[in-house]
């Protein structure tokens, strides 16, 4: 599938294996990945790369995932602030899902996730067809 085509997507992910597997399966649909390790170094990353999708976990040591979209978006729109976002994550109640989107989220996927369905959430908030 090809719909990623194109597309800079930026993970962030404490968990080097679960960034590994997401990593793949974007590359494999056809996405440019820059990966961090900390919501801080997600921060530089999102700056320096000006990615079209954020991919991030929740649960991360130091700054949450909640933490960090909220500081993503309070910086300017030429810094990426408004860049859409896929909250990733093992928190999977009704409101977590809401707690989510609030803080600024566009989507909220549950760990594990279905890889078909990761590729058509960030196709969605990226504005892809699924064509």
């Amino acid at each position: 599938m090809r719909v990623l085509c194109g597309l800079k997507i930026l993970i962030v992910d404490g968990d080097p294996d679960m960034r590994e597997v997401t990593k793949l399966v974007l590359v494999h649909s056809r996405a440019q990945v820059i990966s961090a390790a900390t919501a801080y170094e997600g921060l530089e990353q999102l700056q320096a790369h000006r990615p079209d999708v954020i991919v991030s976990d929740i649960g991360m040591p130091q700054m949450d995932g909640y933490e960090f979209i909220r500081l993503v978006r309070n910086l300017p729109v030429q810094l990426g602030g408004q860049t859409p976002a896929v909250a990733l994550t093992a928190f999977n109640l009704g409101t977590d899902r809401t707690r989510a989107l609030k803080a600024g989220f566009q989507k909220h996927l549950s760990k594990p996730y279905d890889l078909q369905e990761l590729i058509e959430t960030v196709a969605s908030v990226a504005g892809r067809p699924l064509v």
